[in-house]
């Protein structure tokens, strides 16, 4: 990212970092509205969807992902920034390893073609592109985004997501 990307995403930034939580709640909340199966793999996952936005466990877990972004944010633009956002997002992908379904939750029959072996890959991944095109329209909304300010954003999501995804192999494992 260029100077002037980083400083934009800086600016922006302040309007969802003013009020972590709520922010955080609002990107799960609308998440699992609109992807509810994904709610299964949450530790508040036995909580009615319309509960959610009070529940304590569930607004901890929004407030930590909007302190990581914003850890992440606070380093664009330093000497060695990006090197630290990579650990940062390796730490993060790495912890989150151990909390998605086994694909053997998945294999009913060891006939199954190789490609299913990979399911539990496959469906990390299509959570993680559910949610990303989430937080990028709440981004984009809360922050009243022009279509450039939301390029810039995404491109920066895309970096995230580039990370955890060289952060887990195939199988859904630690590199």
């Amino acid at each position: 990212m260029n100077s002037d990307e980083v400083q934009m995403i800086k600016k922006t930034w302040e309007i969802p970092v003013a009020t972590p939580t709520d922010s955080g709640a609002a990107i799960l909340t609308q998440f699992f509205t609109r992807y509810p199966s994904n709610l299964s793999k949450f530790p508040f996952r036995d909580v009615p969807l319309e509960e959610l936005p009070g529940n304590a466990r569930f607004r901890a877990h929004a407030g930590r992902i909007i302190r990581v972004f914003d850890e992440s944010i606070q380093l664009l633009g330093q000497d060695g920034g990006l090197e630290k956002v990579d650990e940062i997002w390796t730490k993060v992908a790495v912890s989150h390893i151990p909390r998605t379904i086994s694909k053997e939750s998945y294999t009913v029959s060891s006939g199954f073609p190789s490609f299913l072996r990979n399911i539990r890959f496959i469906l990390t991944a299509l959570a993680l592109q559910q949610l990303r095109g989430v937080i990028l329209e709440v981004l984009t909304e809360a922050c009243s985004l022009d279509e450039s300010q939301a390029a810039t954003w995404a491109k920066l999501v895309d970096h995230v997501y580039g990370i955890i995804f060289r952060a887990i192999d195939d199988d859904g494992n630690a590199k």
